[in-house]
């Protein structure tokens, strides 16, 4: 499920780069439960603060501040290459925002980006 999501000035190719790597580790990281997957956003004064929440395997506290490192894989049994959390990364901070991850093992993960838009 998603909210209304506003229109933003980005590179619509890495737009969806960003969606895709973000969305495919939901699906990738789920748990056994039925795959719960909620697209958001907020505003504030300044940026956007988009959100990518799920329900599955999450991450643990220790592995918080690798998460985004290039060729970090944090679950060596998944197919994971440990390069699309870096795109992500490097893809928001191409436009001038932040991304950030909150998480509870077990269960889920909310990763969040901003992007610069005068509210």
């Amino acid at each position: 499920k998603s909210a209304d999501l506003p229109i933003v000035t980005a590179d619509e190719t890495q737009m969806i780069q960003l969606m895709q790597n973000l969305l495919s580790n939901a699906i990738k990281f789920r748990s056994d439960n039925p795959l719960e997957i909620s697209i958001g956003c907020e505003s504030s004064e300044e940026e956007w603060i988009f959100s990518v929440a799920d329900n599955g395997i999450g991450i643990d506290k220790t592995d918080l501040d690798r998460i985004f490192v290039l060729f970090s894989k944090l679950n060596r049994q998944k197919d994971s290459t440990g390069i699309g959390l870096a795109i992500c990364e490097k893809i928001v901070n191409r436009h001038e925002g932040k991304i950030w991850v909150e998480s509870v093992p077990g269960q889920g993960s909310t990763f969040y980006f901003t992007l610069p838009g005068k509210i």
